[in-house]
């Protein structure tokens, strides 16, 4: 895709604003109407689109917006090259996801998800909610985006069914948060016999009579991981964020048996993915 190029006068002379087709949408905004090609792309209330200068959309790309990584335009490469090769979308999940990729996260937004769970999310995940997708294409049905993300690892609620959107406002969602003052269970020094004692004790609470209690508990068996990939399977893809094996990517079961630990870091991990989608397609 082209990438705009637009010239403008200012005091200094020409200014040249590339990339305006990559500002993200935050509103579906559709009566806004523009003469420059890409201010549509542009963040919007109902009210459109208030610019006092091009200095704030040159700001807006430093800031929120960074630089692509090598990382991140291997894997929009090999996505593409994925789809194309898996046309007829018969790789598991590939109906739901069909190798896209949401618009991007702008920074800002990953900081302040960071803050709000007290978790610091690894250099290469960020670079690819900010520079790749903020959900989308990826293992099973897809990567979470970072709402998902929030619903099924930070907030509980005694009525599922009730949206996201009401989260910030029901007074029976409760938030968990990463704990740096518990022990990481995930890390280098995990064992089964580690792992079963722990899942003794919470068996040992009633779920129906201590609901609070037992889901504290259970936090903290994942206190500094996060389920990143959605998936219907006993086990789903979670990245740890906290420890000495902070970075890399293990399954944690539904039913509490023991992670298993695929030896990957998330570049390799989702890297991987879309490589052996295009070593399985290619042979057809």
């Amino acid at each position: 895709m082209m990438t705009p190029e637009i010239d403008t006068v200012a005091e200094n002379g020409p200014v040249e604003i590339l990339g305006l087709d990559k500002i993200k949408k935050i509103s579906d905004n559709t009566d806004l109407e523009t003469d420059i090609i890409g201010l549509d792309m542009i963040r919007c209330d109902d009210e459109g689109v208030n610019i006092t200068g091009l200095d704030s959309i040159r700001s807006i790309f430093t800031n929120d917006f960074p630089k692509m990584s090598s990382f991140a335009m291997e894997v929009l490469s090999l996505a593409a090259k994925a789809k194309e090769l898996d046309c007829e979308l018969r790789q598991y999940g590939s109906e739901l996801h069909r190798y896209e990729f949401s618009p991007v996260a702008g920074l800002s937004e990953v900081r302040d998800f960071e803050a709000r769970h007290r978790i610091k999310l690894p250099v290469s995940y960020v670079e690819f909610l900010t520079q790749v997708g903020n959900g989308g294409a990826g293992p099973d049905f897809g990567m979470l985006s970072l709402e998902q993300l929030e619903m099924k690892n930070f907030y509980a609620h005694s009525n599922r069914s009730v949206p996201y959107s009401m989260a910030r406002c029901e007074t029976d969602f409760y938030t968990f948060h990463f704990s740096s003052e518990k022990p990481v269970m995930v890390d280098s020094a995990l064992t089964e016999s580690k792992w079963d004692s722990a899942c003794t004790v919470l068996s040992e609470i009633s779920s129906h009579e201590r609901p609070a209690d037992y889901e504290e508990r259970r936090r903290e068996l994942y206190n500094g991981v996060i389920q990143i990939a959605d998936t219907d399977g006993t086990f789903c893809p979670v990245l740890i964020c906290a420890g000495d094996m902070a970075g890399e990517v293990m399954e944690f079961s539904h039913d509490l048996d023991m992670p298993k630990y695929i030896g990957k870091c998330f570049e390799d991990w989702i890297i991987g993915y879309f490589e052996d989608v295009i070593r399985r397609f290619a042979r057809k």
